[in-house]
């Protein structure tokens, strides 16, 4: 068994890897490669790689787990430092997680994620995945932005506004739910699209059916725009590009403890109360 390493760029270091982290990969018979610490998602896999371990926060998940999603394979998150939302095992409990993993006990729970698609007349210039969302954004001036929102052709809405947020279930938690999204629960397969910071007291975050894309674009003069896939790789829009989004059902494949509960981990973040400070990467 293989398993291709994630980690974050700080907070895992070389003693807590040599004391904690390879001895037990290593009692179980695990063969390991590192991943790059920042890599823009194109960086290859081994093909004998059976799944992908990220060991950090949620950032630290969100790009092991593009990958995970590119490769068809299943991903561990391991939380190692503040409690994050998408990684299911404490460092404490990884050892008895990979344990499970090489014995076949561990649960995989399946997930859809987002694939957008950058296009200048009929032609993709850009193609990515991502977990949690993609954003079209306003770059270069402080001037609110036109967008236009469309879906299987139709007409959804004209937004005054910084930024569209589409996100997948399992991003509800992140960017859109600070934007005044709702919480979705992470096993549907949808999209959320939500305006940020409109200028309407009357705009409101939509649920949309996954099949079809949700196309969205900058109205004349309002570019050069931005679009974010999970918040890394970012790209510039041109006049007359637009981002074509739609939902990819079950690409990700992440494996959780038969313990975890969604709803401790939401009573825990949002009724409990959010350790805000530093970096959730």
């Amino acid at each position: 068994m293989k398993v291709a390493l994630q980690l974050h760029p700080s907070r895992i270091t070389e003693q807590m890897l040599n004391e904690q982290v390879l001895p037990a990969l290593t009692a179980l018979g695990i063969s390991n490669e590192r991943l790059p610490l920042k890599h823009d998602d194109q960086v290859a896999v081994a093909a004998d790689t059976d799944f992908i371990l990220a060991l950090g926060g949620d950032g630290t998940f969100l790009a092991g787990a593009r990958l995970a999603a590119r490769h068809r394979l299943p991903i561990l998150g391991v939380m190692v430092g503040r409690v994050g939302f998408l990684c299911s095992v404490t460092l404490e409990n990884m050892a008895q997680a990979l344990e499970d993993i090489a014995a076949g006990r561990m649960p995989l729970e399946e997930r859809c994620v987002l694939r957008g698609r950058v296009l200048r007349d009929g032609v993709v210039r850009h193609e990515g995945l991502a977990v949690n969302d993609i954003v079209v954004f306003r770059t270069g001036s402080e001037k609110i932005r036109d967008f236009t929102a469309r879906h299987n052709g139709r007409l959804i809405a004209n937004y005054r506004a910084d930024g569209v947020i589409l996100a997948s279930a399992s991003g509800s938690t992140a960017y859109t739910l600070a934007a005044g999204g709702p919480l979705v629960h992470p096993a549907l397969d949808l999209l959320v699209m939500t305006p940020v910071c409109a200028h309407s007291l009357f705009t409101k975050p939509l649920v949309l059916p996954p099949a079809e894309s949700v196309v969205i674009a900058g109205r004349s003069g309002s570019y050069p725009l931005e679009v974010s896939y999970d918040g890394q790789p970012r790209m510039t829009l041109e006049e007359g590009e637009e981002v074509h989004v739609s939902s990819v059902p079950d690409a990700l494949k992440v494996y959780r403890p038969a313990e975890y509960d969604f709803y401790h981990v939401l009573r825990q973040k949002f009724q409990y109360g959010y350790l805000y400070g530093g970096s959730d990467g």
